[in-house]
C-alpha cells in the first residue's frame, strides 16, 4: 500500500505562470469529471522565484478559458524543499526544469521526477515555454498539456487503482477523459517561500 494519503501530483515550470498552472487545471477537471479529486493532491511551481506571487500571464488564462479551464485565482510561488515530501509524482514541462528538480531533490526523496510529454507518446518531448510567443504559442501549449495531462492520468490510475478502487475511486485504466467543461470557481493565492534555484535562468515563463 502507498504510505500516502493522497496521490500527490505536482507540475513544475520555470516561473508558474504559463505551463505549470495550466497543466494543474487540465489534470483538476479530468480528476473532478471522473470522481477522484479527493484522492489526490495537485499543485504547481516554478524553479524561480521572480514571480512568486503573481498571477498567470493573461495570455495563459485566455487560452486556458477558450477551453473551460479557470486558472487566474492561481499565485505562482516557488518549488521547496518541502515538495519532495507532499508529493510523490513531480512532473517537469522542459529538460532545463527537469535537471534542476532532479538536482533539488534530497537523497530522500522516493518519489519519481518526469517529463509531462514522457505519458504522450509520439509528441515532442518538451512543452515549448509560450512566453515569448504569439497568442497561438499558448494554444499549441495547451495542445500539449492536455496530451500529457491524459497520459499522465491514465499512467496515475494503473499505479494506484487498487488504492483508488478500496477508496471508492474510480477503476484504473479508465477511458480517456471526456471534453473540459468550466471547474468550480474558488481557491485563493498560495504562499511558497522563496529560495534561489540552483542555477538561475534569465527567461521570464
Amino acid at each position: 500500500m502507498y504510505k500516502y494519503h493522497q496521490v500527490g501530483v505536482l507540475f513544475v515550470c520555470l516561473g508558474n505562470i504559463c505551463r505549470s498552472p495550466s497543466a494543474q487545471a487540465v489534470l483538476e477537471d479530468r480528476l473532478e469529471r471522473r470522481g477522484l479529486a479527493a484522492h489526490f493532491r495537485v499543485d504547481s511551481c516554478g524553479t524561480a522565484a521572480f514571480n512568486v506571487g503573481k498571477a498567470p500571464d493573461p495570455r495563459a488564462i485566455a487560452a486556458a478559458e477558450r477551453r473551460g479551464y479557470r486558472i487566474a485565482h492561481q499565485r505562482a510561488r516557488q518549488v521547496e524543499d518541502a515538495d519532495f515530501a507532499r508529493f510523490q509524482h513531480i512532473v517537469a514541462m522542459d529538460r532545463a526544469n527537469l535537471r534542476t528538480l532532479q538536482g533539488w531533490a534530497g537523497p530522500d526523496f522516493a518519489g519519481e521526477i518526469h517529463l509531462l510529454l514522457h505519458f504522450a507518446p509520439g509528441a515532442t518531448t518538451e512543452v515549448a515555454d509560450p512566453y515569448y510567443g504569439s497568442p497561438e504559442a499558448f494554444d499549441a501549449a495547451l495542445d500539449a498539456i492536455e496530451r500529457g495531462v491524459d497520459g499522465l492520468l491514465l499512467a496515475l490510475c494503473a499505479r494506484h487503482g487498487t488504492e483508488l478502487a478500496a477508496a471508492g475511486g474510480a477503476r484504473a485504466g479508465g477511458p480517456p477523459a471526456p471534453p473540459p467543461r468550466p471547474p468550480r470557481p474558488g481557491g485563493g493565492a498560495r504562499a511558497g517561500a522563496r529560495r534561489d534555484p540552483p542555477r538561475r535562468r534569465e527567461r521570464r515563463e
